[in-house]
């Protein structure tokens, strides 16, 4: 997620909003995980008491499927609960015959093979999709485009790039360009004029009645008003060459410079071609990661008041989030992997408003129906009602309907009430959970505070991941199904979620007995 980018450049944040937790941590750092009437939790603290007390014990050890940013593999609270792929070894070689060498806790989707490239870096999609088609439309007549639903998508990307205004002002600095150039021109032509050390204030004077002289000097009024009437000619006309020049680099860039995610060497468009990254999982920008593995499956080793939801569970680290948007063909291929690696629950922290292949990860998501698999994705926190607009994944099927084995969450406060920052939808959203001042662990055995609807997830895929431990026999689709079933429910939330309230463990767990019955 390089940290440098162009002001046109817009990023779709999914990921957390990061404070450094100083001094020692409270006794409510789980506050997430209580319900009392000051604190509007999960109550998983009675829900593990509940099961307790009916003697019912976790039958199998569930492996959730972390799709993010990579991990800090090396921090003690998570290495105990990292899933091992049992058959295979550090040696270089696919020792399981999965296509995926060493991959001993999880894949890299963003590497190239040799590891000597990590992708950390990737824009908006809006911005890679406006740059793809750039070159294509960039100086077309109007009347020659023939194409004319491609041609009106470029123009929607390019306007949720937010480029047209840079391109605009590209074009007045070319304007401006030809007016240094011309007053260049004319002071070659005048005889005793020294432009090394001619000022701002000696060029306005100068007695030049020629019209096409005026008008440059207009153009060039702002330029030489901030630069000040006692500054060198030379040194205003040189700092504007190496502006424009940085400007054309850039605009250079967009229709020449290769999309780095091509690195990998993959086809971008063939979900078949999955055999691609490498084994890296820990990279620059793993923070997101590491935080959401800690709320699921937190060991607390490091700060007993700190755990995850259900430390039981083993986590399958899978890398396909840049900073930026993420690219389809990685989270579909990421869902497969996970899929077919033994991952019951999956947890995307991501989503973004744009989606060239959006059928791709479909398709992956059913590939997961088809294998009882539960995927639980954030909402989003842009404060928009994503009922009116499309978020991606959609996880819809060719009638339009909503995968089963999808859930999708939003934020709520300590209060129950809707976070400021979330997204919702009396639709698209089911449930709500915990996403404000939650503490977990991060890069270099460190804690901080976070917020965020990718924060609520991992939240419900811990309850999840609980449910698939002790109700084995229940598929993906009945547990969906308890937890927007068994939420608690908030006249502030009736309208926001189809569920109408946030995920409650305790009723979770009562309901799941009741579906064991059956």
């Amino acid at each position: 997620m390089g940290k440098f980018k162009l002001p046109i450049f817009l990023l779709i944040l999914i990921g957390i909003s990061v404070n450094n937790l100083k001094g020692q941590t409270t006794a409510y750092s789980n506050w997430y995980k209580v319900y009392n009437d000051t604190l509007q939790g999960i109550n998983m603290e009675k829900a593990l008491h509940f099961l307790q007390e009916k003697k019912l014990k976790p039958h199998r050890q569930v492996i959730v499927g972390i799709i993010d940013s990579g991990i800090d593999t090396t921090s003690i609270d998570l290495a105990p609960a990292l899933w091992r792929n049992p058959k295979e070894k550090i040696d270089g070689k696919d020792n399981d015959k999965n296509g995926y060498a060493d991959d001993l806790h999880g894949w890299n989707f963003l590497g190239t093979k040799d590891g000597t490239f990590n992708m950390t870096s990737a824009g908006t999609e809006e911005y890679r999709e406006f740059k793809r088609l750039y070159p294509k439309y960039k100086n077309i007549d109007p009347a020659d485009i023939q194409d004319t639903t491609e041609y009106a998508y470029y123009e929607k990307m390019k306007k949720k790039a937010g480029i047209m205004s840079y391109i605009k002002y590209v074009g007045y600095t070319a304007a401006k360009d030809q007016a240094y150039q011309l007053i260049d021109s004319v002071l070659t032509t005048i005889p005793g004029i020294n432009i090394d050390t001619l000022t701002v204030n000696g060029l306005t004077h100068l007695p030049i009645e020629d019209p096409a002289w005026g008008n440059a000097c207009q153009t060039l009024f702002v330029d030489m008003f901030k630069s000040g009437k006692k500054s060198l000619w030379k040194d205003v006309h040189k700092q504007h060459r190496n502006t424009f020049a940085l400007m054309q680099k850039r605009l250079y860039g967009i229709e020449h410079d290769a999309d780095k995610r091509l690195l990998m060497g993959d086809d971008l468009k063939n979900p078949s071609d999955r055999f691609y990254g490498n084994s890296l999982l820990q990279a620059e920008g793993c923070d997101h990661g590491t935080f959401v593995a800690g709320v699921i499956a937190g060991q607390g080793i490091n700060n007993a008041a700190i755990t995850g939801v259900w430390p039981q569970a083993r986590l399958m680290i899978i890398r396909a989030v840049p900073d930026g948007d993420e690219y389809d063909k990685d989270i579909s291929t990421a869902i497969r992997y996970a899929v077919d690696n033994g991952a019951k629950v999956i947890n995307m922290s991501l989503g973004k408003y744009t989606s060239p292949d959006a059928d791709m990860v479909n398709e992956a998501i059913e590939y997961a129906l088809k294998k009882d698999v539960l995927i639980i994705q954030a909402a989003g926190n842009n404060k928009r009602n994503i009922d009116l607009i499309t978020y991606f994944p959609s996880a819809k099927d060719a009638q339009g309907r909503i995968f089963p084995n999808y859930l999708r969450v939003g934020s709520s406060d300590k209060k129950g009430q809707l976070s400021q920052f979330s997204n919702y939808g009396a639709k698209e959203v089911d449930v709500f959970a915990p996403g404000e001042e939650i503490t977990s662990v991060t890069v270099g055995n460190k804690y901080m505070v976070s917020q965020g609807t990718s924060i609520a997830t991992p939240i419900v895929s811990g309850v999840a991941a609980m449910l698939r431990a002790h109700f084995p026999k229940l598929t993906a689709t009945q547990i969906k199904e308890i937890l927007i079933k068994s939420v608690r429910p908030a006249d502030n939330l009736k309208d926001r979620c189809t569920s109408g309230g946030i995920i409650d463990a305790l009723q979770a767990v009562k309901l799941a007995t009741e579906y064991k019955k059956r």
